[in-house]
């Protein structure tokens, strides 16, 4: 089927009360062991694009690859650019053909995040695209004074009336990257962000995070998480594994990465059976 947009598989989700996983793709077999999982569970899913490579060029190709593979889908399929940091790097998204764009402009001041995603949000909406944003800062695992940057409710209010935004990512506690040990989520923030909002929620850093705590915080709006770096340590690491058995032997490379999709769909499966609540 073609693409479908954001706001689409969210309303699903919202419906369900479940949440729709967002995994961060980089070449053929991500974006394979993505979409099929999907079509074998039958879940709608979101397949991300990581902003550097709309820079790198990358991004061109690996569209291509999504809508082709999406056309063969029987499930919903969103395209979507993650963290988007600029109206360039949008605009590069729309022409290459998403569904669904995040303009991250979380680090500016209050007033100016709000001013940039409106903007984005009045472009990518006479497209037919659908707009997530985020308020607060999902910070990188290793940062100090991770409370100072925890979404305000009372702001998130505002922040979403202002600029009608499809879907808004929120800080509760999660990180991006590796955890040294597991994270600590506010779920009371969480049911606050609730009460006052009326857009469906994003977890981002959801790789690695206890499932029992995912699993609450679907429970009181999240209805989008993120997943990278859990996806990536697979690739990477099943690709020391293929190495070592190969050492000195020849491998065609689709033989040989075989695996490594194998590996991935595991972890996308386990992953999106819990977002639904199936497990």
């Amino acid at each position: 089927m073609p693409l479908v947009k954001l706001s689409e598989v969210l309303a699903i989700a919202e419906e369900k009360g479940i949440a729709i996983g967002a995994f961060n793709i980089g070449n053929y077999e991500s974006c394979k062991a993505v979409i099929e999982t999907a079509n074998e569970l039958k879940l709608p899913v979101i397949v991300q694009i990581f902003r550097r490579l709309f820079d790198n060029g990358k991004a061109r190709d690996l569209a291509a690859l999504v809508k082709g593979m999406a056309a063969d889908s029987d499930v919903p399929v969103v395209m979507h650019l993650d963290h988007g940091k600029t109206i360039e790097q949008v605009e590069k998204a729309i022409q290459y053909g998403v569904t669904s764009v995040m303009i991250d402009a979380c680090d500016l001041p209050f007033s100016d995040n709000i001013r940039i995603t409106r903007e984005v949000v009045l472009m990518a909406h006479k497209e037919g695209i659908s707009v997530e944003a985020e308020l607060g800062h999902v910070l990188p695992q290793d940062s100090d004074n991770k409370a100072s940057f925890l979404t305000v409710p009372e702001e998130a209010k505002e922040f979403a009336s202002k600029t009608s935004v499809d879907a808004l990512a929120v800080a509760i506690g999660t990180a991006h990257g590796h955890y040294k040990e597991p994270p600590v989520l506010d779920i009371e923030r969480l049911k606050r962000i609730q009460s006052v909002v009326d857009v469906p929620l994003v977890l981002h850093g959801g790789s690695d995070t206890p499932i029992e705590d995912v699993k609450k915080t679907i429970r009181f709006g999240i209805r989008k998480i993120n997943i990278a770096t859990e996806l990536h340590q697979v690739y990477l690491d099943e690709l020391l594994v293929q190495s070592e058995l190969h050492r000195g032997k020849f491998s065609p490379i689709d033989v040989f990465m075989h695996p490594v999709y194998e590996k991935m769909k595991e972890l996308v499966k386990e992953k999106m059976e819990f977002f639904a609540l199936r497990k």
